[in-house]
């Protein structure tokens, strides 16, 4: 038992530390040029008038010669269709709403679709709503695209959580990542297996795009964006995954049970099968949950104490990767158990064939 905790903990400290050294090489750093390509922004929206504000008064002073931003206002009812018709065009943004979403589409999906269908830019780059740009972000983004061999890019932002509980949940994307899947598989292997991208921040060549139209293929997909990277990796294509913290940050949820709710929809199609989920649950208990049982319980303070050790530098260093403390790593008890409850419940949602999101039911499908 003991050698299957310590064998699990020392591959993923392994990949983990292996992926830092390989990160410092992805930092999205300052720039300009006068022969960038162009860019079009472009955001899908629903139901976020308390985010969408704020995320385009940070983009507004970097409109411009070049660079032009779309919103499509997907269905919403709290106030964002009213402040676009009365907002949008003093911050030079254009906007529509959407059409009537056809069936078997994500809204999410349906939205980016329509929104590339208007972009002209060289690049099409798609971002989620509750995004913070710093000022430059776009500048130092777009003479990175004037170099890259990528056919897509997507980067990772620092999270922001509106509470503990909330980070403690989203620290699991960081660690289900870094410590599992090593970055160059997920840039240049062609296996869709190695897929990966964030959601939140997604670029497209336009011609790549008008080409494969990659939302209309996984236009059913709920987690989108790794549907994307493997129609990536399909087309023999390139991933580009970009470290930038100091140009954008995400807040993404306000309470734990939105949290819960947004990570239960994606859970068991990120570990592929529902019998997987039911492993990783497992793994995931034997691994971080059982020593500290063990020392509490048993006694057996000699053999868990190494354990517990690694748990706590595997959860620090992966928080680390997205701009949380390296303290995090001691609550890594309270992110096991969030998670493990988030995946029961995702099991649960799977099982019965259908989520819910923002007010839309959706096939669950694995």
């Amino acid at each position: 038992m003991w050698l299957i905790i310590y064998g699990v903990l020392a591959v993923q400290l392994g990949i983990l530390l292996y992926n830092l050294a390989y990160w410092r090489r992805r930092q999205l750093r300052a720039a300009a040029s006068v022969s960038a390509p162009t860019l079009s922004v472009l955001i899908p929206a629903r139901n976020e008038v308390e985010n969408l504000p704020v995320l385009l008064a940070s983009l507004a002073p970097q409109l411009g010669a070049g660079v032009e931003c779309w919103v499509c206002d997907d269905g919403s009812d709290d106030g964002t269709t009213e402040w676009l018709a009365q907002h949008a065009e003093s911050l030079g943004v254009r906007w529509f709403q959407s059409a009537p979403r056809p069936d078997g589409w994500v809204g999410k999906n349906w939205a980016c679709h329509q929104l590339a269908e208007r972009a002209q830019g060289d690049w099409l780059l798609f971002l989620d709503a509750d995004l913070r740009c710093e000022a430059g972000f776009i500048d130092a983004l777009r003479a990175y695209l004037q170099t890259t061999d990528a056919h897509l890019v997507s980067a990772i932002p620092t999270f922001a959580p509106a509470s503990l509980p909330v980070a403690l949940l989203k620290l699991m994307v960081p660690f289900s990542v870094f410590t599992l899947l090593p970055l160059p598989l997920a840039e240049r292997h062609p296996n869709p297996a190695f897929a990966f991208a964030n959601g939140q921040v997604i670029a497209f060549r336009r011609d790549d795009y008008r080409r494969w139209q990659p939302h209309q293929t996984v236009r059913g997909a709920v987690l989108e964006d790794v549907a994307l990277a493997a129609l990536v990796k399909r087309q023999r294509g390139t991933v580009r995954l970009l470290d930038a913290q100091a140009w954008l940050r995400v807040s993404m949820y306000p309470t734990l049970r939105a949290a819960m709710d947004g990570f239960a929809k994606n859970a068991v199609a990120i570990c592929r099968t529902t019998p997987t989920a039911v492993l990783v649950g497992v793994m995931l208990t034997l691994v971080y949950l059982y020593p500290l049982g063990a020392a509490i319980a048993m006694g057996q303070h000699a053999q868990a104490s190494g354990a517990i050790a690694g748990a706590v530098l595997v959860f620090g260093l992966s928080a680390r990767v997205v701009g949380m403390p390296l303290a995090m790593g001691l609550g890594y008890a309270g992110s096991v158990l969030i998670g493990l409850l988030t995946l029961a419940r995702s099991i649960v949602w799977y099982r019965r064939g259908w989520v819910r999101w923002k007010g839309r039911v959706y096939q669950a499908r694995s």
